[in-house]
């Protein structure tokens, strides 16, 4: 096993190690194909269920909501309960979500459904996360790389399908092949793990949590700039669908491919950020991706060509998606460095929790800026500024102590 921090040689494809986090990217994979279904399918979804785009933005804003309000318990029964326990638990409760949003037919179901894939998603990141740093520590950046770039392979899968069940009309059946494959990694998971499964009364420490995570003024800093990234990239990844058809009047398969590159290109893009974390200064990269990403909300929002949009895609994608490997890797250092990795899963799902559950709401802010002023291009500008901020923050964030 290559995963001990005592072990100089880290695999990140080979050993028990390697499967795991392999293991680990297929699960994240086949979650965000489901959770990414969600917004390509909801122009047909909106019409099936006469969703006004408020509406629509609030659905979405109640899955990443139930997304972040999970993260900390997720991270925190991890520690206490081991990865194995939470993990499978997790993956089940978001198999049971996808499977009643196959059988929805009100508004109120849709948001059931979504609140409960929203908990299941997030009860699995976190464990997932303190894992792989169990796993790796030199590697470590890389290792997230793997983990964001399976989710963004899993949304560019999710684009495609969506694509292909608007072209029909259809959208219940595009989840299908995802729920047989949450079985598949459920099964394989309960398999492969050393570790037991262990059920026991669990302690949350809201205020030792509390005290730990928010002492330091330096990594308040970053949870702000974390907030501006998550909102931003939840805000556009909701909506890009809808905007490419409606304010760009592009066809179906040309929103499908515009969707698809925001995640394909993120999967190079992650992998080459975690990469560069390892080698540079994390800091500076994140600082770097933010920028960029405003750059490239700019191109697509003042742009109708379709070539110049898809440019812009491609430039945000580029810049937002080598952020949370980069970032996550540096915040379990802090951890790490302060507690020596004990209470990491609980920490950082109780920092997941705040920036997740405040960017939660960049989808119903999109709704409400189109219900009330008819503009994307103004929804969209207030983004490029978010990320602007974030950027500023975390430059001068990097010249304070802790």
């Amino acid at each position: 096993m290559a995963s001990s921090s005592n072990d100089q040689t880290e695999y990140l494809i080979r050993g028990y190690a390697g499967r795991i986090s392999l293991l680990l990217a297929l699960g994240w994979l086949v979650i965000m194909t489901g959770r990414s279904l969600l917004p390509p399918l909801l122009p047909i979804i909106s019409l099936e269920l006469s969703l006004t785009p408020d509406k629509a933005g609030f659905a979405l804003t109640v899955v990443w909501l139930a997304y972040s309000l999970a993260q900390y318990p997720g991270g925190r029964f991890s520690d206490q309960l081991g990865k194995k326990t939470v993990l499978v638990v997790s993956l089940l409760l978001m198999l049971i979500g996808l499977i009643l949003l196959t059988q929805i037919n009100s508004y109120y179901q849709f948001l059931a459904a979504g609140a409960l894939m929203g908990v299941g998603a997030g009860g699995y990141f976190c464990p997932t996360r303190a894992l792989l740093s169990d796993l790796y520590t030199k590697k470590r950046g890389q290792a997230f790389g793997i983990q964001v770039a399976s989710g963004r392979t899993g949304s560019t899968i999710a684009a495609s399908i969506g694509t292909i069940a608007l072209a029909y009309g259809v959208w219940r059946e595009a989840f299908i092949p995802v729920i047989i494959l949450f079985g598949i990694v459920i099964i394989l998971l309960h398999i492969w793990s050393k570790e037991k499964y262990k059920f026991s009364r669990v302690t949350l420490d809201l205020s030792g949590t509390g005290a730990r995570v928010f002492r330091s003024r330096k990594l308040r800093w970053i949870l702000l700039a974390y907030i501006f990234f998550a909102f931003t990239s939840q805000a556009l990844a909701s909506f890009l669908p809808t905007f490419l058809l409606t304010a760009r009047e592009f066809t179906v398969a040309q929103a499908g491919f515009g969707f698809a590159i925001l995640f394909l290109i993120g999967i190079p893009s992650t992998l080459i950020g975690g990469a560069l974390g390892d080698r540079f200064s994390r800091m500076h990269v994140v600082v770097a991706s933010l920028s960029i990403g405003a750059l490239g909300i700019l191109i697509l929002t003042l742009s109708s060509s379709f070539y110049v949009v898809l440019l812009g895609i491609v430039v945000y994608a580029l810049g937002i998606w080598a952020f949370p490997p980069v970032m996550q890797s540096y915040i379990f250092t802090m951890f790490s460095e302060e507690n020596k990795g004990v209470t990491a899963g609980g920490d950082f799902g109780a920092l997941k929790s705040i920036y997740t559950g405040v960017g939660s709401f960049g989808s119903t802010y999109v709704g409400l800026i189109v219900v009330y002023f008819g503009d994307y291009g103004i929804a969209f500008m207030g983004l490029t500024i978010a990320l602007i901020l974030g950027a500023i923050i975390l430059f001068f964030t990097n010249r304070m102590k802790n």
